[in-house]
């Protein structure tokens, strides 16, 4: 068998060296074209219902194993008659003999079964088989019809088309290669990957270690301050309520001792009024009251005498209207004025009660609230 092919033959000793077998270029189409029918035309080699039993196979081409097959026309194949009883599935084939030296067209009858197959195909050194068509032979038909063929000629695993070419680029080297890298890249991609997953983990812990660390500290110093700020509150409350307390005392005691001080002033007052009762009479209101009279005729004599023209007469009159004025206006005392003063007066002997003339100021205010009393009495 010769491994390279074509080479002209020489003569050697009136010998040619160079011949050729038929496997020697089945190898070399082999290589060229996949088996399988060819192409064109596009119902080469299709198996069509025809009468009774008949069916026939279209004119067409195939190749297998690197051998050519020609069906130059329609060519007629009869099948065996139906089972009465059961179905079968017979099976038409173009058939590659290596033993017989020919390529033919063949028919590979079903078993019958009530749920039937199709048989095998034979593919080996010496006989390959290319399925064209399936037939459905129903129990006791007499006749296949159109809707009975099954077409394979376009089923890669039974028949398929011829191409170019067919083996193309083996890829199942590069194919290997590729795995090869991809593994070894994923390999590494996986490692880089687990060592920066770890370092992931390891920063994602220390950023929950510092995170919880800080929510810990922020926790302790709220909880710090809360406790301060309820201790300061607290004392805080406590010392409003102190000063409340010393307010409310000294509001007390003040208010004790203005009762206090109001009693005994009122009693000094009383004793004062008595003694000032005592000096002007038992009733004072007359008493003013007949001096103001006796004023008033004095000033009618004096008025009298004015008339007359005397200068003494007229000073002596003056003086009388000063004296009448000063009785009339309560002796001099503003009442409003001199009962506030006198207050004052009362109240700062309160205030200074250590101090040497505390007693001289309450009784002076006692004398300012006394001259008021007696002016707005009489």
């Amino acid at each position: 068998m010769a491994d390279c092919l074509p080479f002209n033959s020489v003569k050697v000793d009136g010998v040619l060296d160079r011949k050729y077998k038929a496997e020697d270029w089945m190898w070399f189409f082999g290589m060229l074209f996949s088996s399988g029918v060819m192409p064109n035309p596009s119902d080469g080699l299709q198996v069509v219902a025809h009468s009774g039993m008949e069916v026939r196979v279209n004119a067409g081409y195939a190749i297998i194993n690197g051998g050519g097959f020609r069906n130059p026309s329609v060519k007629g194949v009869t099948l065996e008659m139906a089972d009465g009883a059961l179905n079968r599935i017979d099976r038409v084939v173009i058939r590659w003999d290596l033993t017989l030296r020919d390529t033919y067209i063949a028919v590979l009858k079903g078993a019958p079964s009530a749920k039937p197959t199709a048989t095998a195909l034979t593919r080996g050194t010496e006989v390959w088989e290319l399925a064209i068509a399936d037939v459905y032979v129903g129990k006791g038909v007499t006749r296949i019809r159109t809707q009975d063929i099954t077409d394979q000629r376009f089923n890669s695993a039974l028949c398929g088309i011829a191409a170019a070419f067919p083996k193309g680029i083996d890829a199942s080297v590069l194919t290997r290669q590729f795995d090869d890298f991809f593994k070894t890249y994923r390999t590494a991609v996986l490692d880089e990957f687990g060592v920066y997953k770890q370092d992931m983990e390891t920063y994602l812990a220390q950023l929950a270690g510092v995170h919880n660390d800080y929510v810990t500290k922020t926790e302790s110093l709220f909880t710090q301050y809360e406790n301060q700020f309820g201790e300061r509150y607290d004392a805080f409350g406590n010392t409003l309520d102190g000063w409340d307390a010393e307010l409310l005392k000294a509001y007390s005691a003040y208010m004790a001792n203005a009762e206090l001080f109001q009693t005994e002033a009122r009693e000094k007052f009383d004793t004062w009024f008595e003694n000032v009762k005592g000096q002007l009479g038992e009733d004072a209101a007359g008493n003013l009251q007949l001096e103001i009279d006796g004023i008033r005729d004095e000033l009618q004599g004096l008025a009298q005498e004015t008339k007359a023209g005397t200068t003494e007469t007229k000073e002596e009159l003056k003086e009388l209207a000063k004296r009448v004025e000063r009785v009339e206006s309560g002796w001099g005392i503003d009442l409003k004025h001199d009962a506030v003063l006198g207050l004052c007066y009362m109240g700062a002997a309160y205030m200074s009660q250590p101090c040497e003339r505390a007693a001289e100021t309450a009784v002076l205010g006692l004398a300012r609230m006394g001259g008021s009393y007696l002016a707005n009495t009489f």
